[in-house]
């Protein structure tokens, strides 16, 4: 898989959103900046679980959202972080944070890392 950017934006709780934007694999892949676009958005969404941030758990969960025409996300864990308190934060900062702005086409799939690093 090639690489063409990353970013990362941390946030106050500690969970950092990082994106790696691949070339297409799929026909349905967004393209760069809309995936960019949508990540910034879910990272807005983000909470650290107090019991996970007490214990210092840590991981990185890769979402898969599917982003159908009128910007409505099913989210889905494509990689667990093996904690499922990080993995259920993970989907619910994607549910909170829709509507995401209309993909280029329905079916429309974003993937995205969300690192959670106890600081």
């Amino acid at each position: 898989m090639k690489i063409l950017s990353k970013f990362a934006h941390k946030l106050q709780a500690g969970a950092v959103v990082s994106l790696v934007v691949a070339g297409a694999a799929y026909a349905a892949d967004a393209p760069p900046a809309y995936t960019k676009a949508v990540m910034t958005q879910v990272s807005g969404k983000v909470e650290y679980p107090k019991m996970a941030k007490m214990r210092h758990q840590e991981g990185v969960v890769t979402l898969q959202l599917t982003i159908d025409g009128a910007g409505t996300a099913q989210a889905a864990v494509e990689k667990s972080s093996g904690i499922q308190s990080l993995d259920d934060a993970a989907v619910a900062a994607a549910a909170a944070a829709a509507p995401f702005p209309a993909p280029p086409e329905a079916g429309t799939v974003v993937h995205g890392n969300i690192r959670f690093a106890a600081d």
